[in-house]
């Protein structure tokens, strides 16, 4: 049988499976953002049932009259806790020892870097998460080998596109009269500003009105330029910022500084994404979906994070390799 989704009253919500591979319940305390569709499916294959448990008004009751029925059911739970609700954790701690049965308790940040493969970002400005006091800036251990992937793979790929890139400067001349080529500011490593290099594929009038997010079936894009976003052909000529040492081809997407003032104030660790240099692609470009705005920066970030604090030769080629996929495969973001 496949995943169910059940809710219990407006309190409790419940993911069910018959495939798991253990007989452990899944309880996270605060039923938070950070759990998305993708995380929820790779879970549903670890454990037999997650339960969510909301914020409530009325904490005495959720615990006592509609989370204890649900323990009843299970010999091993798995709680993870977040200590902005340290009185809920407490009691689902009491119920379950008093039963006698299994439990293991892990935080909410060391259960997104271990199981969810990100760094978990606070909704609240004022929580801390203790995994972020510190993070690293990339070292000589790491800088060489991007060095040397970065360059590598920029000189073969410009090679290889360089058709393409002969075809792209016709097609937008005749698509679209104007600059070939669209020169934007973003910000980079230590929050230093450069001019980001991409072929153009909106109307030369497409900001008039003041800078805005791209979105989906974007109006102010024109054919030609709707083909090489899906393609990320737009993306070629930041070969270009590589060499000028502007960029590398894996790391966080550099942001404009207009929306970067705005996610510094209101995201927290937003800033630590600029203790690297950005990239052409990025873990968080091939892991999270498209999006535009806060909520998909924040989610942006905690893969971001992970990614500088967690760097590895292996997770650097994954990216690669994820990104070739997402081209091939014709679902640009």
């Amino acid at each position: 049988m496949g995943n169910t989704y059940v809710t219990d009253r407006k309190y409790i919500h419940r993911l069910q499976s018959k495939n798991a591979v253990s007989e452990e319940v899944l309880i996270v305390t605060s039923y938070d953002y950070f759990l998305q569709k993708y995380d929820l499916a790779a879970l549903l294959k670890k454990y037999r049932e997650i339960i969510l448990i909301p914020h409530s008004d009325n904490d005495d009751y959720l615990l006592n009259h509609t989370v204890r029925p649900l323990l009843d059911r299970f010999e091993k739970i798995h709680l993870v806790t977040n200590p902005q609700y340290d009185r809920r954790n407490r009691v689902i701690y009491e119920l379950v020892v008093r039963k006698n049965k299994s439990i293991r308790i892990t935080t909410v940040y060391d259960f997104c870097e271990r199981d969810l493969k990100k760094v978990y970002i606070p909704d609240d400005v004022t929580e801390i998460n203790p995994n972020l006091l510190t993070i690293p800036t990339f070292g000589r251990r790491v800088r060489y080998p991007k060095k040397i992937i970065d360059v590598t793979i920029s000189i073969i790929l410009f090679l290889l596109t360089f058709p393409i890139w002969i075809l792209s400067y016709f097609r937008i001349k005749f698509e679209s009269p104007g600059p070939v080529f669209y020169y934007q500011e973003r910000v980079g490593m230590n929050n230093r500003n450069f001019n980001c290099i991409k072929f153009r594929s909106m109307r030369v009038d497409a900001e008039q009105n003041g800078a805005s997010f791209s979105k989906k079936n974007d109006s102010r894009i024109f054919s030609y330029g709707s083909f090489m976003r899906l393609t990320r052909i737009d993306e070629l000529p930041q070969i270009i910022n590589i060499f000028r040492r502007d960029l590398s081809l894996i790391g966080p997407r550099p942001e404009r500084p207009v929306f970067t003032e705005t996610f510094d104030e209101i995201i927290p660790y937003y800033n630590m994404r600029h203790n690297i240099k950005p990239g052409i692609t990025g873990y968080a470009q091939v892991m999270y979906s498209y999006g535009a705005g806060v909520y998909d920066a924040r989610h942006k970030l905690m893969y971001d994070l992970y990614y500088i604090k967690n760097w590895t030769l292996a997770l650097e080629l994954k990216i690669i390799l994820l990104t070739a996929v997402v081209i091939f495969g014709k679902k640009g973001r």
